[in-house]
């Protein structure tokens, strides 16, 4: 059992890495008040226990980003959630997909490259066996993203 000085060490390296998963193993040492090796060792443990899951790149809001995301609820028939989250699974347009309670049952995010690719891909998935209704909306502008 972590002692709660290291899971709040453990906390502020991780918020070290959600602010910017590029800062070296260095600066974060520094910032933790522990040794490199200490640092390392940690982030080490962290992607053992499967915590740190892996490290990305968020894209900036420059013009040459042409990438349209749309944000879908999903309410499933009964039984079929892993069938359609196995379906959802090998369409690479789809990044992010969440369980939920209330009237929908999943929470789902796509990135296309066009308007006319994100309506097929809605289409798609609402044709999907198993879904039973969806609601869509289009994100507009991120205002910002850890």
């Amino acid at each position: 059992m972590a002692r709660p000085a290291d899971a709040r060490k453990d906390q502020d390296l991780l918020n070290i890495l959600i602010a910017n998963a590029r800062t070296s193993v260095a600066d974060i040492a520094k910032a933790l008040g522990v040794s490199r090796a200490t640092a390392q060792g940690r982030m080490a443990r962290l992607e053992k226990q499967g915590t740190i899951a892996g490290y990305t790149a968020i894209l900036g809001k420059e013009d040459h980003v042409t990438a349209i995301s749309a944000i879908i609820l999903i309410e499933l028939e009964v039984r079929q959630q892993g069938n359609v989250i196995a379906a959802l699974r090998k369409r690479a347009e789809v990044v992010n997909c969440y369980t939920l309670s209330g009237p929908f049952d999943l929470l789902v995010k796509i990135n296309c490259a066009t308007s006319v690719h994100l309506d097929e891909v809605i289409d798609w998935i609402a044709e999907m066996d198993g879904v039973r209704r969806t609601t869509s909306s289009v994100l507009l502008a991120r205002k910002f993203e850890r």
